[in-house]
C-alpha cells in the first residue's frame, strides 16, 4: 500500500487519521492529507519519526532550518523544541510515528546499537520503504502480533540504515544549567508559576532566565510549559476523558483557551485527537 504522493491537489480535502492500538501503548501514528497547517514550536515526550508523502516543508530547530520534501525522513529526539511546516502555507501530506523512548532504546540494545541519535533528516529510499511498511501494518493489520512484528522489525533496520550511514548532522542537546528548571516545570506544569520562582530556582535574573531558557530549549518557560500541558492531554484524551474535563485537569481557564493551544501544537482539535481510524 502506498501512502507517498508525487503531489497535492488544491482540491484535496484535508483529511487527518490516527492510529493506535491499546496492545502497543508505545507507539502512535497520524497520517496528515492536504494539511495546510501550522505548527508553533512544541516537543514530544516521545522519539518521533516523520516522513513527506507530498508538497515542500521546512524542519525547524532552535539552530537551523532543513528544506524537506517527499520521501524525507525525519528523526527527532525527545523532548527537542522543533516544528515542521508547509512552504507559503501551500497544501502538504506527511505521517508521524511517535514512540516510546524508553521501550525504543531497549529494543535497539537488543540489536546492539546503544543509542538515539539526534535530530535530524534522512534520504535513504531505505528508509521510505520502512516507513510505509509500518504505515501499511497500522492501517490495515488487525493482527496485534502482526503489527508488533512489522514495527520492531521495521525499526531497528531503519536504526542500523542511520547507523551505517553514520549521520552527523544532528543537534546536541545542551540543557544541564537549566535542567532543573525543566524538570520543575515538568512536575507542575499545570499549576501556576511565576518567573520569580523559576529564577530563584536557576540562580539568576527573571530575564537572563527567559534569554537562557530560549537559547538552550527553543522556547520561554511559559510556552514549554503549555506544550508540557498538551502532551498531558494528549495522554488524557486517548484514555476517553470529556473535553471539559481534560481542559480542567491540564489548568486551562477555559475550553476556548484550551482548544487554541492544542490546535496549534497538534494541528487538530482536541475532538479530532481524540477519534481514532
Amino acid at each position: 500500500m502506498s501512502f507517498r504522493q508525487s503531489s497535492l491537489l488544491p482540491t484535496v480535502a484535508p483529511t487527518i487519521e490516527f492510529w493506535r492500538d491499546p496492545v502497543l501503548p508505545y507507539f502512535e501514528g497520524r497520517r496528515a492529507v492536504g494539511s495546510v497547517s501550522c505548527y508553533a514550536p512544541h516537543t514530544h515526550p516521545t522519539f518521533s519519526i516523520g516522513i513527506v508523502d507530498a508538497g515542500a516543508s521546512v524542519f525547524s530547530l532552535p539552530q537551523r532550518q532543513t528544506d524537506i520534501r517527499p520521501g524525507d525522513v525525519v528523526l527527532i529526539a525527545a523532548n527537542e523544541v522543533h516544528s515542521c511546516n508547509p512552504v507559503n502555507r501551500e497544501s502538504w501530506g506527511y505521517r508521524m510515528f511517535h514512540i516510546d523512548e524508553a521501550w525504543l532504546l531497549k529494543l535497539l540494545k537488543e540489536s546492539g546499537i546503544g543509542a538515539l541519535p539526534a535530530s535530524q533528516v534522512m534520504r535513504s529510499p531505505r528508509a521510505c520503504t520502512l516507513m510505509d511498511e509500518i504505515s501499511a501494518a497500522m492501517h490495515n493489520a488487525e493482527d496485534a502480533l502482526q503489527k508488533e512484528t512489522v514495527l520492531i522489525a521495521s525499526l531497528c533496520e531503519l536504526f542500523a540504515e542511520w547507523q551505517s550511514a553514520d549521520a552527523t548532522t544532528g543537534l546536541a542537546n545542551n540543557t544541564a544549567d537549566l535542567q532543573p528548571v525543566r524538570d520543575y516545570l515538568r512536575a507542575h506544569c499545570c499549576d501556576k508559576i511565576g518567573l520569580d520562582m523559576l529564577a530563584q530556582l536557576a540562580g539568576i535574573g527573571r530575564y537572563k532566565l527567559i534569554r537562557q531558557f530560549r537559547a538552550q530549549f527553543g522556547m520561554t518557560p511559559h510556552a514549554l510549559q503549555l506544550d508540557m500541558r498538551i502532551n498531558l492531554a494528549r495522554d488524557f484524551l486517548r484514555r476517553g476523558l470529556p473535553l471539559a474535563d481534560v481542559a480542567y485537569r491540564t489548568g486551562f481557564a477555559d475550553q476556548s483557551h484550551f482548544h487554541r493551544i492544542f490546535k496549534s501544537r497538534v494541528a487538530a482539535t482536541p475532538a479530532q485527537y481524540q477519534l481514532v481510524s
